[in-house]
């Protein structure tokens, strides 16, 4: 994951991706911004020796009422381990600072890696259009996957 790992996510809640590479077979072609409703990982440390793909801006996130659980029944998330927590304030997380990275490729140790953090309800997965973003990500996702195979150029 370049170096990243999941660190953790806020409520679900609506955002823009920001496509920052569009000449990438799985960013061509998408529009520079798209509404979208994830939980928005916050990645620690940041990835390195990637190309980045798509950032979120958190400047665009819809605010969520306090007595949200979003689509979770209350207490079914897991609890945090204990120990210290990092701060969690828009645009200054440590691990990634005001640019969130939500996809990027790379070559690692031999292979192609092709990475999301995106996709966590099932109607992005759609193809109705009921919900906000489902096409863009689903073409997202399929242009990553083709990459990966050899069936369009990997990380260019």
């Amino acid at each position: 994951m370049g170096g990243a790992n999941y660190y953790d996510h806020g409520p679900h809640r609506a955002g823009d991706v920001v496509i920052v590479d569009r000449k990438d077979a799985s960013t061509r072609g998408l529009p520079a911004r798209f509404a979208f409703k994830d939980e928005w990982y916050n990645l620690a440390p940041f990835p390195t020796d990637v190309r980045f793909l798509a950032t979120v801006d958190e400047k665009s996130w819809r605010e969520v009422p306090p007595e949200s659980t979003g689509p979770y029944p209350p207490g079914a998330l897991p609890r945090r381990p204990p120990g210290p927590q990092m701060p969690r304030v828009v645009g200054s997380h440590p691990g990634h600072g005001d640019f969130h990275p939500v996809a990027w490729c790379q070559y690692y140790d031999g292979g192609k890696a092709w990475l999301t953090t995106l996709g966590h309800d099932a109607g992005d997965f759609s193809q109705d259009g009921s919900f906000s973003g489902a096409i863009e990500f689903q073409r997202l996702l399929e242009g990553g996957l083709k990459s990966v195979m050899g069936i369009e150029p990997f990380c260019r």
